[in-house]
């Protein structure tokens, strides 16, 4: 799915979804992303069964506010010894499929929140 946002100020912002691909500022990306207001990274992870604590220092670093899990085509929740071992470290995550993902990520970066998003490309 194609949309954008009015006037995302030189920040990184998603423009499409879906079919293998993230678009963000109009370059696709055929990996999952993090994706910070100023900065953009590949990330390794395939599905929610992969993750681990140590995918997440990135928001830890960052100070993240709000911290967007795009999951993939629908919604899937990691594993409840994750979600207790990010707790633990202060990681409270909004799980959600990564279509949703992308467009809550996009309305917090037009309300400049401090917001990630670790998205599962699909």
């Amino acid at each position: 799915m194609k949309f954008s946002l009015d006037d995302p100020q030189g920040k990184y912002v998603f423009s499409n979804y879906g079919n293998g691909a993230l678009t963000v500022n109009e370059q696709p990306h055929h990996s999952s992303l993090l994706i910070f207001p100023d900065s953009l990274q590949e990330w390794n992870i395939k599905n929610v069964n992969e993750l681990k604590v140590d995918d997440f220092e990135p928001f830890i670093e960052r100070r993240a506010d709000i911290i967007i899990l795009g999951t993939g085509a629908e919604q899937d929740f990691p594993s409840v010894e994750l979600r207790r071992a990010l707790m633990q470290k202060q990681i409270q995550l909004d799980i959600m499929d990564t279509a949703a993902a992308c467009r809550t990520y996009n309305l917090l970066v037009s309300e400049d929140r401090n917001v990630g998003a670790a998205v599962i490309v699909f």
